[in-house]
């Protein structure tokens, strides 16, 4: 990390000027973090606004002396913010908790009986955190997971393609069981 950019995520912690610097800097970051978020009563202001605070909180605890980046960990402190926000948007909402599904022998079947049981609100908060699952994965296993779902029948059979299959399978079958 650059010193002046360590320098001036130390100045944020007291000083508005830097930390406004400092936000600037990231913006894109922010940005495209806060792209999949909507809810009617928070405007694009309110979202920029969350983001400030998750800087904030970002600053005041980054430790940059083990030489890691504040990006990736302002992101996480970030995204780990916006669902808290959505979270707490939803309690108030919330319906009982009608998640626990036995596991099947298809992850996708997991995942639709899921999708179709929770809540509409819950099902936005799902629906935010599977594009951020699909964004994770490979564009081949992307790509193996897409003609699965929508050509089941016309799957190719190469090994490559079998093991990319094998892979967004797994990281599906990740994301069912965590919440």
């Amino acid at each position: 990390m650059k010193k002046e950019e360590l320098s001036l995520i130390r100045e944020a912690v007291n000083d508005s000027e830097a930390s406004r610097k400092l936000f600037e800097q990231y913006r894109p970051l922010v940005l495209k973090v806060l792209k999949p978020y909507n809810l009617r009563e928070f405007s694009y202001e309110d979202w920029l606004q969350e983001a400030r605070i998750a800087m904030i909180k970002a600053v005041a605890r980054y430790d940059g002396s083990s030489g890691s980046q504040f990006g990736p960990y302002y992101r996480m402190v970030l995204q780990s913010h916006l669902r808290s926000i959505l979270r707490r948007h939803f309690a108030h909402k919330r319906r009982i908790d009608a998640t626990a599904i036995p596991f099947k022998a298809s992850a996708l079947e997991s995942l639709q009986e899921r999708l179709a049981i929770r809540s509409v609100e819950d099902g936005l908060l799902m629906r935010v955190e599977f594009f951020q699952l699909l964004e994770n994965l490979s564009p081949l296993e992307y790509e193996a997971f897409e003609t699965a779902v929508l050509h089941p029948f016309d799957t190719p059979t190469s090994n490559r393609f079998r093991r990319a299959l094998e892979r967004s399978r797994a990281k599906i079958i990740k994301f069912t069981r965590e919440d």
